[in-house]
Parts: C-alpha cells; sequence; structure tokens
C-alpha cells in the first residue's frame, strides 16, 4: 500500500525551512509599500519558485514588475492572477489592461473593455477608471497604432544572462514559466547547449524550450554524458515511466522505514532533475532501487559503496551543491 504524505514545500525538490516562503513575501510586500521595487521584484521572483499560484503575493508582485518597466512579465502575472481568481478581480483586470497599454497592445484593451462594459460586469464606481483606460488606449491607438508592429525583445542576452550566478539563473529562468518565450527561444536554446553552466540551469533552460514547442535539435552534455534531443518531443523531468518504477520499487523495498524511503525519493528526484534528460541507462529498475538503498545505508554507516559506475554517477549527482538546501 502506497504512503498518503502530507503537503511540503519544497524548493527544486528540497524540502525548505518553514517560515522561508513566508518572510520572502513579507519582504516583498513590504519593499512595494516602501516603492523599493526593485527589491521588491527580487524577493518576490525567489517567493513564485515555492509557490507560483500564491494569489496572496501576486498583485503586489505584477506592481513591482510594472514599477521597474518589466511590462512583460508584468503582464504575465497579471494574466496569472485572472486565470486563477480572484475576489478583487476588476482591479487585476485594471492593471492587467494597463500594463497591455504599455506594451501598444490597443486592439486587444479596446475588444476586453468593450466586452467588459457590454456585460455590464465593471461596477458602477469603476466605470469611470475603465471609461479614462478605453480613452487613453484609442488616443494612444491613434498616435501610434499605424507603426510597424513593435517587437518584443529578449528580457535579456545570453552574455547578460551568464553574467549572473547561478543561483540568479535559476530564478531568472522559473520566473519565465508560463508566459511567451518566442523572442527567447535563441537565447534559452545557447543556455541548454553551454555545459559550463550548472546543470539545474540547463534543465531550466530545456523544459522552458519544451514549454515553447522548440523543435530545434539541441547537443546537451552533463557529467561527462552527451545527447542530441528536440526539447518539444522530451518528457519532463520526473515524468518518465523509469523514474516512476524506480520510485515505485523503493517504495516497495523500503515499505516499513518511511525515514529512509523519504531520504531516498528525494535522492531520486534530484537525480531526475539534475541529470536530465539523462537517465541511468541500460541499469533495470531493481539494480537501480537497490543502488539507492545501498547508497542510502552508506550514508547513515559511513561503510564505503561497491565501486562501480552507476553507485559513482548516483553518488556524482547527489553531491551536486546546486541542489542544497539553502
Amino acid at each position: 500500500m502506497h504512503r498518503k504524505h502530507g503537503r511540503l514545500r519544497k524548493k527544486e525538490n528540497i524540502i525548505v525551512f518553514p517560515g522561508t516562503f513566508e518572510k520572502l513575501v513579507y519582504n516583498g510586500t513590504t519593499f512595494v509599500e516602501a516603492e523599493n521595487y526593485d527589491a521588491a521584484v527580487e524577493a518576490f521572483d525567489q517567493a513564485i519558485l515555492y509557490e507560483p499560484e500564491y494569489p496572496e503575493f501576486l498583485v503586489p508582485y505584477a506592481i513591482a514588475l510594472y514599477e521597474t518597466k518589466d511590462f512583460v512579465r508584468a503582464k504575465e502575472i497579471a494574466a496569472r492572477i485572472l486565470h486563477i481568481g480572484t475576489a478583487n478581480y476588476i482591479e487585476a483586470m485594471e492593471l492587467y489592461l494597463t500594463i497591455s497599454i504599455q506594451l501598444q497592445e490597443y486592439e486587444e484593451v479596446e475588444i476586453t473593455i468593450d466586452a467588459l462594459l457590454d456585460e455590464g460586469i465593471i461596477p458602477e464606481e469603476m466605470l469611470s477608471k475603465f471609461n479614462y483606460l478605453r480613452d487613453l488606449n484609442n488616443r494612444l491607438a491613434k498616435r501610434y497604432g499605424n507603426d510597424v508592429d513593435v517587437l518584443i525583445e529578449a528580457p535579456f542576452t545570453m552574455k547578460e544572462f551568464t553574467a549572473m550566478d547561478s543561483l540568479k539563473q535559476q530564478h531568472t529562468l522559473a520566473s519565465l514559466e508560463g508566459s511567451n518565450l518566442n523572442a527567447l527561444i535563441p537565447v534559452l536554446e545557447e543556455v541548454a547547449k553551454d555545459s559550463t553552466l550548472s546543470p539545474l540551469v540547463i534543465t531550466f533552460a530545456l523544459t522552458l524550450l519544451h514549454q515553447a514547442g522548440c523543435t530545434t535539435e539541441i547537443a546537451i552534455e552533463k557529467f561527462g554524458l552527451k545527447a542530441v534531443i528536440i526539447p518539444a518531443e522530451i518528457t519532463l523531468p520526473g515524468q518518465d515511466d523509469k523514474t516512476k518504477e524506480v520510485l515505485s520499487e523503493v517504495d516497495r523495498l523500503l515499505l516499513k522505514d518511511p525515514s529512509r524511503y523519504e531520504m531516498a525519493s528525494g535522492i531520486i528526484e534530484k537525480f531526475a532533475i539534475t541529470a536530465f534528460p539523462f537517465s541511468w541507462g541500460s541499469y533495470d529498475v531493481k539494480q537501480i532501487a537497490s543502488t539507492y538503498i545501498e547508497y542510502i545505508e552508506s550514508l547513515f554507516s559511513g561503510d564505503p559503496l561497491p565501486n562501480n559506475p552507476l553507485t559513482s554517477l548516483i553518488k556524482r549527482i547527489d553531491m551536486d551543491s546546486d541542489l542544497k538546501m539553502e
């Protein structure tokens, strides 16, 4: 019988200290109130890694992005607020439309406001605001609407990305999940191909390219392993059949030892993310599961592990510092 576990907040599949997320949200909100928007964005960029759909901080997050003129990401967060639902739907829609005007998306703004007015959704006390937005949008559309469409540039170049430290790179890529990545695909392809970057950063880039439907062949190198993949065709980390079967076999073997099972499953999940798109090669599920149990026992006892390629690979990836708890 499979175990049922309570919900634990994790960051990159590692359990984080209680209060970490709440502190980030508090700090970000406080920074917004103090109009320190750059610091607010930094705090919220970390918070969203823990709880991507947590509605309470998404509004100040969108405001902070708007104030720092990161309009593309601000609109993505505002769209997320509308998607997950909020009691303050009209206020969220006002924010979304204001950002859309900054992005010169005049036709979308006009259609949306007209639909809201026709359906009588806007309360009377908010009508003047939406009429003002519509008038402003119409004036700007007449002035700039005939210009060649503005191409939204990628939010960063490869040079700017490689200048970031590894943690900042991870936060930057994680914040792009669910957004429009078309302008960023060339940069993400460069990131994925750069074997000097952290393995976890390469994983983030590949999952974003999968999200974008990228059909380019990309040469990947990690931990001495090499492969050429098409991101649109890959299975996301941990979702492949072999990983699921290994977890199930370890669950069966450690049914009466929940503490060792939790430790083993965490290490297996870490492997799936860090090594992605690579797996354990030709080793069968039972051999992989038993090797993980041997590895766990060695961590408790201090006894040396057998010297073989599978054990070495498991140990090497588990010792990768990018997924260590902060």
